[in-house]
């Protein structure tokens, strides 16, 4: 693995605890063992950083994407979906996502723009797993898809920083709420 990679890697792990804000170059070169120099060499600046991040959870997504096209319409694919959140879940850590986003009022415009066009990376799958559910008559709703996309995701991210205090059940809770209400008869 590249030293970039292990930044990006460490800096994802350090953007689900603690933010965006949370964390600086210093806490960087502690987990991986490199000087700041080496740091600034890959990201010149931690707008540069975020600018990167963001390009490497929209590719998660991506790859999530191709995942999620080999299953079933309807509640297999969005409990794959959801199951992508557990491990955040299980490790008490907040979406890598909405955690850019409540940073997201400091960031220069053009960190701002890639946290855009990240969440709406996620919005966009989110809508697409809803759409061809209700296609193959697996999933039931009356809202329109992309209304019900944003109130899922925050749902489930909401329940991410619930999950964070005890007693730490909240995440699966939420996601099988979801599941049964999306799936239920109409």
């Amino acid at each position: 693995m590249s030293t970039r990679e292990k930044i990006i890697l460490l800096s994802n792990h350090l953007i689900q605890q603690r933010g965006f804000q949370g964390f600086s170059y210093a806490d960087l070169e502690a987990g991986i063992g490199i000087r700041k120099a080496s740091i600034h060499h890959h990201f010149p600046s931690k707008t540069d950083l975020g600018i990167a991040y963001c390009d490497y959870k929209r590719a998660d997504f991506k790859a999530l994407e191709a995942e999620l096209q080999k299953l079933p319409a309807g509640v297999p694919q969005l409990q794959a979906y959801l199951d992508a959140f557990a491990d955040c879940a299980a490790q008490g850590q907040m979406c890598g996502v909405y955690a850019m986003l409540s940073d997201s009022h400091l960031f220069s415009p053009e960190l701002q723009t890639a946290v855009y066009q990240l969440a709406q990376t996620e919005q966009q799958l989110l809508q697409d797993i809803l759409v061809a559910g209700q296609r193959s008559a697996a999933l039931h709703f009356a809202q329109p898809p992309a209304e019900l996309a944003m109130v899922v995701s925050s749902a489930i991210k909401g329940a991410l920083l619930l999950n964070r205090i005890p007693p730490h059940g909240a995440y699966d809770r939420a996601a099988k709420a979801i599941v049964d209400w999306l799936s239920a008869a109409p």
